[in-house]
């Protein structure tokens, strides 16, 4: 399977906003991509339907159904363990490699984006986590960072842990979240990895030069 696992420093660090971005790229380029969020948390509504938001907009960018992008959708926003016992169900991670497995797109010139759950140890099955998906994924990683006072830290880590289990990371994302970053880390960030750093800028467009760094 050709693509990118994409993973973060911790929840809530952008993952869904840059994959959305690198596709609008990669469609801008002729690149053809899958979306592969097999698992969303959540997804209650205030009129008690379950809406995975995120893949629904994953489903509207690429023009497949939902159901090709993601198979587990729980209510609250929580890990999706903790969300499927506050449900009275259970989520195997055999089960979330199956579903990739089934849905993924066997095309060279195809790039499955995949994203996980949260940071890169955030549980995503019962008893296993984000981490454990990517190893048997065993595919490239792309770390998406908040740009805010810690990411070094927290990227750093991300990097050791990430690298200890011999996954390689193709890029990382320092994502602006806010419209004002009151204390850029790119410089610094840049000067404790050689690993490229690419900035998303608030509400902004994927850096072009990402596209030479996809092969």
């Amino acid at each position: 399977m050709k693509g990118f696992l994409i993973t973060g420093t911790d929840t809530d660090v952008g993952k869904t906003w840059f994959m959305l971005r690198l596709a609008e790229l990669l469609k801008e380029h002729k690149f053809k991509f899958h979306f592969l969020k097999p698992v969303e948390s959540g997804c209650e509504e205030p009129n008690n339907d379950i809406i995975p938001k995120d893949a629904t907009k994953f489903s509207k960018l690429e023009g497949t159904s939902l159901t090709s992008i993601c198979k587990f959708m729980f209510k609250a926003y929580a890990s999706p363990p903790r969300a499927a016992k506050l449900e009275n169900k259970n989520i195997e991670l055999n089960e979330i490699l199956d579903f990739i497995n089934e849905k993924k797109i066997e095309d060279n010139n195809c790039f499955n984006l995949i994203e996980g759950c949260g940071g890169f140890f955030s549980p995503i099955a019962n008893n296993k986590l984000t981490s454990d998906m990517a190893i048997k994924l065993n595919l490239p990683v792309i770390l998406v960072v908040n740009n805010t006072l810690g990411c070094i830290n927290h990227t750093l880590l991300t990097i050791k842990a990430i690298e200890n289990l011999s996954l390689s990371i193709k890029f990382i994302i320092l994502n602006d979240l806010s419209k004002n970053i009151p204390l850029d880390n790119f410089n610094e960030l840049s000067e404790f990895t050689s690993i490229p750093i690419f900035r998303l800028r608030y509400n902004g467009k994927a850096d072009s030069n990402i596209i030479g760094y996809l092969t």
